[in-house]
């Protein structure tokens, strides 16, 4: 969830103010070691890793998983606090998120790590932004928005896919 904040910040190089670096460093470190030390809600397996609904193709057999780069074996809370996230950060209206939640017949939201892995991934996703932004202003724009929302706690701040 966190390896790749470090090669993400060093390719935004001096595009992104230094102490904005230093402080998703920092949250990643504060992240990676209570991350580790979660009891996992559900049963540990195969994850996307970035389980979003672009993610998932509807075909003519039935669904197809695509983009699989973060594809592993780990807690299976973290694709559903993407989901969680999409709800939350990125504008999934909350029926649809509901009706996913009735569907899996569990919300992460209630699990008491989801604020742990909630925030290694809004960490991760800052940091993927940042690589970016030296060559796309809009990328620098929103990987700024990002930082601020983190920087002032505030979880209502609306971010945009990249």
């Amino acid at each position: 969830l966190l390896g790749g904040v470090e090669r993400w910040l060093r390719l935004a190089g001096d595009a992104i103010d230094p102490a904005d670096a230093e402080y998703l460093r920092a949250r990643r470190d504060g992240f990676a070691p209570a991350a580790a030390a979660l009891t996992p809600h559900l049963t540990p397996g195969p994850i996307h890793g970035d389980a979003l609904p672009r993610n998932v193709h509807i075909g003519p057999e039935g669904p197809v998983l695509v983009d699989l780069e973060t594809f592993s074996a780990d807690l299976r809370e973290h694709d559903l606090v993407v989901m969680a996230l999409s709800r939350d950060r990125y504008g999934l209206p909350a029926g649809k998120y509901d009706a996913f939640t009735e569907t899996y017949g569990w919300d992460v939201r209630e699990w008491e790590g989801c604020s742990v892995l909630r925030g290694a991934r809004e960490t991760a996703s800052c940091a993927w932004v940042a690589q970016h932004a030296p060559a796309n202003p809009k990328a620098l724009a929103e990987f700024e928005r990002r930082v601020a929302s983190l920087r002032d706690g505030d979880e209502s701040v609306r971010w945009y896919p990249f």
